[in-house]
């Protein structure tokens, strides 16, 4: 924790330039509600990881000085930082002050300091730096220290800081960035370098460096790295395993699950070794009844002593396949595979959801606004929802955990795979997404590659997040084109066919659950309300109706054809295309700026709900003579 008196000088003394040219929010072609909100001095501040829970942060989130760089490898006292930018806001954005893309280098340099709370560093302390999420590639310097690098635009990651601060001065934190878009073959998700300037139909502006909260924690030297929670509905228990960031002697587990307060049930086990804690009777998460247990962790000593701790919560819930010998009215059909949530088959209907917000790109104004899009998907009668190629903060997984959601979880795409390394960096991200995110109630389906874009080794790639998740559903490649042989992988748990309109059925399955990944796109303009108004009408997308009344007689009947997939065909779910528009795509149920609805709401939310309220026998179990449940795992040992 000791660095040089020379440098602690520095620190102490360091004025930014007096060229600095302040942070100034940039114009936006459209924004949210929520922009006016953002204040540069208490940016985000909600706790960014509510799964895992301790008391004691700082977050670092604000105005910090920024430079474009021609590459990350520059030395830093080479950087003359004339530039402030608002983190967590990516650099293209509005909110960031920036709003500028840089094709050259696509690197950029960012700098602040921070000091540490009193208290907080002891002999056996380690401080942790956390990133919600960079993109793309970075590279950190504590105190002109190298401090760390890590590769991956959508997942967290940390670096243990702690030998590198000044407890009681001025410290300097550098990240440098560099971010290449879809030029290489990395995980981008709908991003497209060449829309910043111009057209680009269903991509959306790039979304370069910091985009999600930037924390300080403060940890003992032996702490709670991770953990993992599987509930078993059927058996009354969850399986924990708890993972420290180093293996020691005399040191073990401890969880105890609370409803408030009160404790429901308590147990011990050892470190990095799955364990068991009863939940007698439990009370099981519905998206209609989204019931969260508390739950402690603790790392005990032999002797009883705690030497960390951290707060979280789960929810009893079930995901798995069914196989059906009947279809709604008693006529012996299939066997088909139908998708069950706590062992009984409930239809998932929702739209898709692309993340993406005028003003912050990739990153929601503030929280409010985060937590908004998640209520008003509930409220227009939707269960799921689908998180299109796009991985979200931990807040909103939180929301939809809270206010019961289910998800679909994309991982981002590529625009192509061109080499090993890529290949190898894909499959890192991927195995992070769902380590990262598989304690989330909410999520019930990771989907693997959309409409085969960069897909490569779909059948294996989807064998091996099955094994690696074996508690929730897998998709290999959403929109398959099932009826083509060639592009139909015939893996996985769900077999999944995108038709806009009007929308259509795969066949039945006898050993896949089908879906509509994707349909609908019944879209119109609304003058004011459109990110590029002077764009080439050529370059729209879906946007050919007349207007709300059209637009929802088309929604409707749309609703009744999945009435009859549903009924006939075992369909299990689908997803409407979607829930705001973006800057070329009309086809949403909210304007970009989620200014106005676009469709009548009392007649929409009472379709969706059509489709799923009636499916539920509360308190019953599947009939048994119509359906054989089947466990994903096969067999049986598988916070506000």
């Amino acid at each position: 924790m000791k660095r040089s008196v020379l440098f602690a000088l520095f620190a102490a003394i360091f004025v930014a330039p007096a060229s600095l040219l302040p942070w100034e929010k940039a114009q936006a072609p459209l924004e949210t509600p929520w922009a006016a909100d953002v204040d540069p001095a208490n940016v985000l501040p909600e706790y960014p990881r509510p799964i895992m829970v301790r008391e004691a942060w700082k977050n670092l989130n604000g105005v910090w000085d920024f430079e474009p760089i021609p590459s990350i490898n520059l030395p830093l006292d080479a950087i003359l930082y004339s530039r402030e930018i608002l983190v967590p806001f990516p650099w293209e954005s509005a909110l960031s002050g920036i709003r500028e893309q840089y094709k050259d280098t696509w690197s950029a340099a960012y700098r602040r300091s921070f000091s540490i709370p009193e208290g907080w560093m002891k002999d056996d302390s380690r401080l942790l730096l956390h990133f919600g999420a960079v993109d793309w590639h970075c590279r950190v310097f504590v105190n002109g220290s190298f401090a760390g690098e890590h590769k991956g635009g959508f997942d967290a990651f940390f670096f243990d800081i702690g030998n590198l601060v000044l407890s009681d001065a001025s410290n300097e934190l550098v990240v440098l960035v560099y971010d290449p878009g879809n030029e290489e073959g990395i995980a981008v998700g709908k991003q497209s370098n060449r829309r910043f300037e111009d057209s680009g139909r269903y991509t959306y502006s790039p979304a370069s460096g910091i985009w999600q909260t930037v924390w300080l924690e403060p940890v003992p030297e032996t702490y709670l790295h991770d953990f993992r929670i599987v509930p078993d509905i059927d058996r009354e228990h969850i399986t924990v395993t708890v993972n420290t960031n180093t293996q020691v002697e005399g040191i073990e587990t401890e969880v105890i699950v609370r409803i408030g307060e009160r404790v429901v049930s308590r147990s011990g086990g050892r470190l990095f070794q799955p364990f068991q804690v009863e939940i007698p009777n439990p009370r099981l998460w519905w998206p209609e009844d989204p019931f969260l247990y508390d739950v402690d962790i603790l790392l005990k000593t032999a002797g009883g002593t705690i030497v960390d701790a951290v707060e979280s919560y789960f929810g009893m819930r079930k995901i798995s396949l069914g196989e059906f010998y009947q279809d709604d009215r008693g006529r012996p059909r299939g066997p088909f595979q139908k998708i069950l949530l706590n062992n009984e088959f409930v239809f998932q209907m929702g739209p898709l959801d692309q993340g993406y917000w005028p003003d912050g790109l990739f990153t929601a104004p503030t929280d409010a606004a985060l937590k908004w899009d998640v209520e008003q998907t509930k409220a227009w009668g939707y269960n799921m929802t689908r998180k299109h190629i796009k991985v979200e903060p931990q807040r909103w997984f939180y929301w939809c955990d809270k206010l019961g959601l289910l998800v679909w979880q994309d991982m981002p795409s590529t625009f192509r795979v061109r080499t090993e390394e890529e290949k190898t960096q894909f499959e890192l991200e991927l195995d992070r997404m769902v380590k990262t995110h598989w304690n989330h109630p909410s999520v019930v389906n990771w989907i693997v590659f959309n409409e085969h874009w960069g897909a490569y080794d779909v059948v294996r790639l989807t064998q091996h997040v099955m094994e690696l998740d074996p508690s929730r559903l897998v998709t290999g490649n959403s929109g398959i084109d099932a009826g083509t042989p060639d592009l139909d992988y015939e893996v996985g748990h769900i077999k999944d066919n995108h038709h806009y309109r009007p929308p259509t059925n795969p066949f039945p399955s006898t050993h896949r659950a089908v879906v509509n990944g994707e349909y609908g796109a019944i879209g119109y303009k609304i003058p004011g309300h459109i990110w590029n108004p002077d764009e080439d009408d050529g370059d729209w997308v879906h946007h050919n109706y007349a207007g709300i009344d059209a637009a929802t007689e088309e929604y409707e009947r749309f609703i009744e054809m999945l009435h009859t997939f549903k009924e006939r065909d075992a369909l299990s779910g689908a997803v409407y295309t979607q829930w705001t528009d973006l800057e070329s795509e009309m086809n949403g149920i909210y304007t970009y700026d989620r200014k106005q609805e676009k469709l009548h709401r009392d007649r929409v939310t009472r379709a969706n709900r059509s489709l799923w309220e009636d499916d539920r026998n509360p308190g019953g179990s599947p009939d048994e003579d119509s359906t054989a449940v089947e466990d994903l795992d096969g067999g049986p040992d598988t916070i506000d």
